[in-house]
């Protein structure tokens, strides 16, 4: 299974920011609407890319946590 980035987003950009990550080519695309936060599937596109993007405060590679 591929790794997902995690990107979180300034209040009232989530619809913009989305736009923008289908523009650039992304088809999987979750939205986590009550906590700012888009989920993608990352293609061929490096994470400055996506930092690029207006309204997108920060973009991380999803982790396992084990307790």
């Amino acid at each position: 299974m591929k790794s997902k980035w995690l990107i979180s987003v300034k209040d009232g950009s989530l619809n913009t920011v989305s736009a923008n990550l289908k523009k650039l080519g992304i088809t999987s695309i979750e939205t986590l609407e009550s906590i700012g936060v888009i989920m993608i599937v990352p293609t061929n596109l490096k994470m400055a890319d996506i930092k690029k993007i207006k309204g997108v405060l920060s973009v991380e590679e999803e982790r396992d946590v084990n307790i």
